[in-house]
């Protein structure tokens, strides 16, 4: 099977799930700027998502420089091909990455 067959539904699902995402929130904001006596809430809401953004910017941070510290050991080994011990290297640096993120995060939230 062609990955092009593979990949573009995927990516398309991907998209509209955005999209819904997107406009969703967009009709939330617009409900609560509508409501009266909202202001405050609207305001925790706010500082919650830009909190929420940085986290998330943090946690990818961490887990792409993660991944990218397992493909640099599979190449200082001189793997080359796809093997279980690969696949193990990847997903042992990407959970250190997603726990060095929980001890960062652990006292701030």
């Amino acid at each position: 099977m062609d990955m092009q067959h593979v990949l573009v539904p995927i990516a398309l699902f991907a998209c509209i799930a955005y999209l819904f995402k997107a406009v969703l929130d967009a009709v939330m904001r617009e409900r609560m700027l509508r409501e009266p006596g909202t202001e405050d809430l609207l305001r925790a809401t706010m500082k919650e998502e830009r909190q929420q953004q940085r986290l998330s910017s943090l946690r990818w941070g961490l887990l792409l420089l993660a991944l990218g510290g397992g493909f640099t050991i599979i190449h200082a080994i001189g793997w080359v091909e796809l093997s279980t011990g690969g696949l193990a290297v990847l997903l042992a640096c990407t959970g250190l990455g997603h726990l060095i993120f929980y001890v960062l995060t652990r006292n701030k939230t």
